[in-house]
């Protein structure tokens, strides 16, 4: 399992994906700055915790499903775009320990975009002058943008396989987007409580139309994502245990 998990770190090693969607995440926040700037109060009428918020809430929305969706695309599609699947399937290891060890890799990725973005977020607010930080809004808003995170991360088990099935980036990457923009539909329709794909948006509140009250989440949200989570690894394992080398 370590060796399966020094591997995949080593393959990104000389990989520009990490920078690249660092910087996805960098220039996330000018999409804060422009719409508070179409606002009323413009930015520095802003309230430092409302500003913070605007990060999760993008996130959310859309941005942080395509963006994690593209990770994970990366992380299970790159073996096989690249030729190296065969290796990988014929080599004396438990196959589940690739799969395992590209989880925790997956891990590591979207919770270090996470904080980066909130990061990135915080030093926005002081570069426009936006007033009214506290430790306790910091904390609430770190603990929502990881909430956010935990249920996008949830649903990507299911992106993980069509990169294996579609052996590459494109059909994980068109799926990714489509349900974001389904997730959204939903919301708007106030399915955001019972559909994976639009929880996040329950736990801001927003999603296009801020007028649109959000359902909270109930138990049995978090048990539906959980079984997503669960049924999306038990079939990337399934299908890796039946491929062919190729």
């Amino acid at each position: 399992m370590l060796r399966a998990l020094r591997a995949e770190v080593l393959k990104l090693k000389g990989s520009m994906m990490p920078l690249w969607t660092a910087l996805v995440v960098l220039v996330a926040p000018v999409i804060t700055v422009s719409t508070l700037e179409l606002s009323a109060k413009g930015v520095a009428g802003a309230k430092w915790a409302d500003f913070m918020l605007a990060g999760p809430q993008l996130a959310a929305s859309w941005y942080g499903a395509v963006l994690f969706g593209l990770v994970a695309s990366y992380l299970f599609g790159r073996d096989y775009n690249e030729g190296t699947e065969s290796q990988m399937l014929t080599l004396p290891v438990r196959r589940e320990y690739f799969l395992a060890a590209k989880l925790l890799v997956l891990t590591a990725w979207v919770l270090g975009l996470t904080v980066l973005s909130l990061l990135l977020q915080a030093g926005y607010a002081a570069l426009m002058g936006v007033h009214g930080a506290s430790w306790v809004e910091a904390g609430r808003i770190a603990l929502l943008g990881l909430r956010v995170t935990v249920l996008i991360y949830g649903t990507l088990p299911w992106v993980a396989l069509l990169a294996m099935i579609g052996r590459g980036y494109l059909a994980p990457m068109v799926y990714s987007s489509i349900m974001a923009v389904i997730g959204i539909g939903l919301a708007e329709a106030g399915w955001s409580r019972w559909f994976p794909w639009s929880m996040q948006l329950s736990v801001t509140g927003v999603t296009l139309f801020p007028s649109v009250p959000m359902p909270t989440l109930v138990p049995g949200s978090w048990a539906l994502m959980a079984l997503v989570f669960v049924t999306g690894c038990a079939a990337t394992v399934v299908y890796t245990d039946r491929a062919d080398a190729r």
